[in-house]
């Protein structure tokens, strides 16, 4: 963590609005070595909404499947996508066994006892006591429509968004987009290099579609501390 934040003004934001945005989170260093990382070395899952349930398909399957099944999943994903339900995108889970050096060490990292610490004071959520973690990349055309992040049976109370994309232009999409209970749109967050997004699970938001001409993927390193 970049050892220059302002851990007071960080707090102050977080009490008064239940999120808040961080620049230059990590060390420049790091963050670039985290970027590379999801650039070159991650396998990712295409995952996405099919039958009311989550599916997950490996970039070989996804490849390999019939055109018509390939063409019918797309249909579906975009009719529910028209009804405000569901999502594209690619992720990797990041577990404790991951193989991946780097991403080991940043779920060693983010799990320590220093940042979690840092979760509780920031957020004021004293249960927290881990986090989860994922690797997600968003090509043009993906997205992840209106939704809140609250699962009560994972514990997850704070989420947590690391924005990789070396330079974002917003025209090109995949903006972290709050709303009103009602779906009036209120702020949106551009997924700046370095940044960090953290917000309570309550906030209703999506990440918004990423558009055909965007000419970079949409990294980051997202997820949950949760008790």
């Amino acid at each position: 963590m970049n050892p220059s934040l302002d851990k007071d003004v960080i707090c102050a934001t977080f009490r008064k609005e239940g999120k808040v945005r961080v620049k230059n989170f990590l060390n420049r260093d790091d963050a670039g070595k985290l970027l590379l990382c999801l650039h070159n070395d991650i396998a990712y899952n295409l995952t996405l909404v099919s039958n009311d349930k989550y599916q997950s398909y490996t970039e070989a399957q996804w490849r390999d499947m019939e055109a018509n099944k390939k063409n019918t999943l797309n249909h579906e994903v975009m009719t529910n996508a028209a009804k405000g339900i569901g999502f594209v995108y690619g992720r990797h889970a990041v577990k404790a066994d991951e193989s991946n050096e780097l991403l080991r060490s940043f779920y060693d990292w983010i799990n320590s006892e220093a940042v979690l610490a840092w979760a509780r004071d920031v957020s004021g959520f004293n249960e927290i006591k881990a986090a989860s973690v994922q690797a997600t990349r968003f090509m043009p055309g993906e997205f992840l429509t209106r939704h809140q992040d609250k699962v009560d049976s994972e514990g997850r109370k704070l989420a947590f968004v690391v924005n990789l994309p070396p330079s974002w232009h917003p025209d090109w999409g995949g903006l972290l987009q709050f709303y009103q209970t009602d779906g009036t749109p209120t702020e949106s967050w551009s997924p700046e290099f370095n940044s960090l997004s953290l917000f309570d699970v309550k906030h209703i938001h999506s990440v918004t579609y990423v558009a055909p001409f965007a000419l970079q993927p949409r990294y980051a390193i997202s997820g949950w501390f949760t008790t």
